[in-house]
């Protein structure tokens, strides 16, 4: 393994991991307790505190051990805030979350940032007020590694009486640091970024310095922060610093050598360019785009050549948007995708250098070229033994994770990976579990972590919103029934998913769905699977032939009842998770208030019977009708009424009997045929209009228009225009499907 990604964490030093030993076999005592164990314990920590402000030039008693730079950094800004009474901060809209996150809970004004991430002190007097208690910034960047004239700026600040914290995160252990040079009052630091453990960090604070303590509870740490000390990871922490500080001078610049090869390889591929300050960066820090290259799929590639890089801090990598810092810079979303971050440390060679740069320039070349592998028209998976690379889409839920357990059990090099469709941050689906949402996402990274197979996450937030949400919205406001579900398939699944197949070097994909593609005649046809309850052909229809040339769907020949069996079986996490019944995107189900949320309202209009023309009432928009509803519709004396149409441009909405919804005439529009000679001519078919109906029997008759008409045999009922039409032929294989016209 080529370890690239420092800025994350750094190796555990074996020093460190000795000390912690024996703390953790020696040492039981709480530091707070008076008696000899305590005693024992107390004399540990307060040896790494001293250690601790050393690397910092500070005093033992102005630091503050907490869990990690997180907290330090929360502790230093709500503090500050709180002690001061007042809420206005200074900062950079480039700071590293854990800053920005506490930071948001006040008002903030921010530095203007150039081109390259550079801040101009100049900049700061105009943004000072009255009430502003804090001015916070990093020594140097999470991700371009640009190094900040913090005191420059501290100078400013507190001249005008201002507090000054610094995210010194990055900067320990890599830069000499003096908080006395620096100006600052608080100053935060986190262990593992230096060869230390994880868990564990620090708090600088300047004697006599304002700061109110969020955690309470306790008397520990100068009452500054409340909980027992960890005290091994105290001790591995300071050994950490002491290593530091005794090596800094000859690492660092040995670091930024190896860092300056890496570099010239790199900006040997075409395409690629630096970002970030060159002439003010940390001695390790490197961050290159590569142009037509999504970093995503870049350091995939890489990490299954065993080259470990990020694309951004690993604190919101699960965020998996373009880094926020890049778009400061003013990057497009495109340009800022791009990016990767390579960060060296003590222990990379010249020879993990050159290997890296090569192996990037390969990956860069594979990425770019996606789309371009050939087909494999093997058509199905059948449990026999092989050896090639395979990318599984897991969606978090039980059939893609049994999918995945089949494959790796038949001796394939398995890869998972789940896009992320939506942000569903801070709703029921961050916990409860949605397709493709916060909690499915975790469930399949902690099946992967079962199986043992790598797991990638890619984010499509803004074209799923493009292409399925914003048309869900549109097809609500036209009055029509849209089937997000096929929409997805047709327009983003596939393409991301095929792309990064590509990117690792795999020429198939499989995923979860219950379906079946069967060879004829050197093509595949895709084919209702053996599960007829759980068959998901109908949202297939649109995956074009090309694409499902290279798909495989391992459970199309078995039942959901032995999906279930194989994955207890294999011990998955997710044996017995339910399946999803509601729209993702729409966590609560409330399709009316979301759609009208983003403006899909359609108008208020008259409730009207379509027998008698009499209104029956009024109603709030038409976005909450659909045909074929009898939910809210105002009841005809012993006769139910339903929805037969929706004038979205009038706001009227017709109603009556069920006999009038009978439809025995379809058209068809927008057509996908899957098999050529049913476009050709009229032909008997089996029409699905809705994923549990049953097909009904009827004669197909292509259009010259790319439409299609259809003639049932008898009535369907409860025909909505917008719905999804899947035509299958009698032997179950899908000939096409369209979206309902009239």
């Amino acid at each position: 393994m080529i370890y690239l990604d420092h800025n994350a964490t750094t190796p555990l030093a074996p020093e460190a991991l000795d000390a912690m030993t024996a703390v953790l076999r020696d040492l039981h005592g709480n530091p707070s307790s008076t008696h000899a164990a305590g005693r024992a314990a107390r004399e540990a920590v307060e040896q790494a505190r001293a250690e601790v402000a050393a690397l910092i030039g500070a005093s033992p008693e102005e630091i503050v051990f907490t869990s990690g730079g997180t907290e330090a950094n929360d502790l230093a800004v709500r503090g500050a805030r709180r002690a001061r009474g007042r809420d206005h901060a200074v900062s950079s809209p480039i700071e590293h979350p854990s800053v920005l996150g506490p930071l948001a809970d006040g008002p903030t004004s921010w530095l203007p940032v150039g081109p390259q991430g550079e801040l101009d002190p100049a900049a700061l007097p105009p943004l000072l007020r009255p009430d502003t208690a804090l001015l916070a910034l990093a020594v140097a960047n999470h991700e371009l590694g640009n190094v900040i004239d913090v005191a420059a700026f501290a100078a400013l600040a507190r001249a005008a009486g201002v507090a000054v914290h610094a995210d010194a995160v990055q900067a320990a252990g890599k830069l000499p640091l003096d908080v006395a040079a620096l100006h600052v009052d608080t100053l935060a630091l986190s262990a593992h970024k230096l060869h230390g453990p994880k868990g564990v960090g620090a708090l600088f604070v300047r004697c006599g310095a304002a700061l109110e303590p969020v955690l309470r509870g306790g008397h520990q740490e100068r009452e500054r922060r409340a909980g027992t000390e960890n005290v091994a990871g105290i001790v591995g922490f300071g050994v950490a610093a002491r290593l530091a500080r005794a090596a800094l001078a000859d690492e660092a610049a040995r670091i930024a050598a190896r860092r300056d090869r890496l570099a010239a390889r790199l900006a040997a591929i075409a395409g690629a360019s630096r970002n970030g300050d060159v002439a003010r960066a940390l001695p390790g820090t490197l961050n290159i785009s590569f142009d037509g290259a999504p970093g995503q799929l870049v350091a995939a590639a890489l990490d299954l050549e065993g080259v470990c890089v990020s694309t951004g801090a690993a604190c919101s990598s699960a965020s998996l948007q373009p880094s926020p810092v890049l778009l400061a810079l003013g990057r497009s979303r495109e340009e800022a995708a791009t990016a990767l971050r390579f960060s060296l440390g003590r222990d990379t060679t010249e020879a993990e250098v050159d290997r890296a740069a090569a192996l990037t320039g390969e990956a860069v070349v594979r990425v770019r070229a996606r789309g371009r592998h050939p087909a494999v028209l093997s058509g199905r998976f059948d449990g026999r033994p092989g050896g090639s690379r395979v990318v599984v889409a897991m969606s978090g839920g039980v059939d893609s994770s049994t999918a995945a357990a089949l494959l790796v059990e038949a001796g394939h090099q398995v890869v998972g990976v789940t896009l992320r469709l939506y942000d569903a941050s801070g709703t029921a689906a961050s916990v409860g579990g949605r397709c493709c949402g916060p909690r499915d996402i975790e469930d399949a990274r902690a099946t992967a972590a079962r199986l043992g197979i790598p797991h990638h996450v890619i984010d499509q937030t803004a074209a799923f919103s493009a292409a399925v949400i914003d048309d869900f919205v549109a097809e609500h406001r036209a009055g029509r029934t849209p089937n997000p579900c096929v929409r997805c398939n047709e327009k983003i699944k596939f393409g991301p998913l095929l792309a990064f197949a590509d990117a690792v070097g795999a020429a198939v994909l499989a995923t979860g769905h219950y379906a079946r593609l069967l060879p004829e005649s050197g093509a595949l046809r895709l084919a209702r699977a053996r599960d007829a309850a759980k068959d998901q052909s109908y949202f297939l229809f649109g995956v074009r032939p090309e694409v499902l040339a290279r798909v495989w769907f391992p459970l199309g020949d078995l039942t959901k009842a032995e999906v279930r069996a194989l994955a207890r079986r294999h011990g998955l996490p997710n044996a017995d998770k339910p399946d999803s019944q509601q729209i993702c995107f729409i966590p609560d189900g409330n399709h009316h208030a979301f759609v009208a949320a983003r403006g899909g309202a359609g108008p208020a209009g008259v409730v009207v019977d379509d027998q008698t023309g009499a209104a029956l009432g009024e109603h709030g928009g038409t976005h909450t009708f659909t045909v074929g509803q009898r939910r809210g519709v105002p009841a005809g004396g012993t006769e139910r009424r339903f929805v037969l149409r929706i004038d979205a441009a009038t706001g009227e909405v017709r109603v009556g009997p069920r006999a009038r919804l009978g439809q025995d005439q379809l058209r068809v529009a927008d057509v996908r045929w899957l098999d050529a000679a049913a476009a050709a001519e009229p032909r008997r078919c089996a029409v699905q209009i809705r994923h549990h109906a049953v097909a009904a029997p009827g004669w197909l008759e292509p259009a010259a228009d790319g439409a299609a008409l259809v003639r049932l045999d008898a009535p369907a009922y409860g025909v909505a225009p917008g719905q999804a039409a899947v035509f299958y032929d009698g032997e179950d294989r899908v000939l096409g499907g369209g979206w309902i016209e009239a």
